[in-house]
């Protein structure tokens, strides 16, 4: 049975080893991109891609080459990633418990306030910076290029929120 649990150990993380060479190599892809949202990302998904590298190595050998040390490591970065993801799962529904949205008569889409979402998270973003990120990244993008020469009955023809056409009208301003 022990050798056979190390086997699966050894196969489960041969297979996250195998899937993080992607995420890296997505991370290096976007390296040569000059986009503010390209840029937004590649940090992250390289730190990720090692992560999970790292992570599975430690496993892997530990489980198939009988390492007890590799195993340890293994366990307990597994353990705190398994708290990490629990705290973000509670925090991400302690700032958004409240704004679950009102529904509009006649349309596929709720309505979302401001006001029903946690002080953090209205502070975060009524930062200007953290628009600026975005706005930087829209525009890059060249989203707002085809919608130039929308017309408001265009918008009301797209099935768009009031929220979605006001961040465009408000891109179309700033361009």
């Amino acid at each position: 049975m022990y050798r056979f649990s190390n086997t699966v150990i050894g196969f489960l993380n041969l297979l996250t080893l195998l899937a993080s060479i992607p995420i890296i190599g997505a991370g290096l892809w976007m390296a040569r991109s000059s986009t503010t949202c390209a840029n937004f990302l590649q940090t992250p998904l390289l730190v990720i891609g090692f992560i999970v590298l790292v992570i599975s190595l430690a496993g892997f050998i530990g489980a198939c080459f009988h390492v007890a040390c590799a195993l340890w490591f293994y366990l307990v970065i597994m353990l705190l990633l398994i708290v990490a993801l629990l705290g973000l799962t509670i925090f991400g529904f302690g700032v958004t418990s409240k704004g679950g949205g009102v529904e509009v008569p006649g349309r596929s889409y709720s309505e979302y306030h401001l006001t029903d979402y946690s002080p953090w998270l209205k502070k975060r973003i009524q930062d200007p910076r953290y628009w600026n990120t975005i706005k930087n990244c829209i525009l890059g993008s060249k989203t707002c290029d085809k919608l130039a020469s929308w017309t408001p009955l265009d918008y009301m023809q797209n099935d768009m929120s009031p929220l979605q056409v006001q961040i465009i009208i408000s891109f179309k301003l700033l361009a």
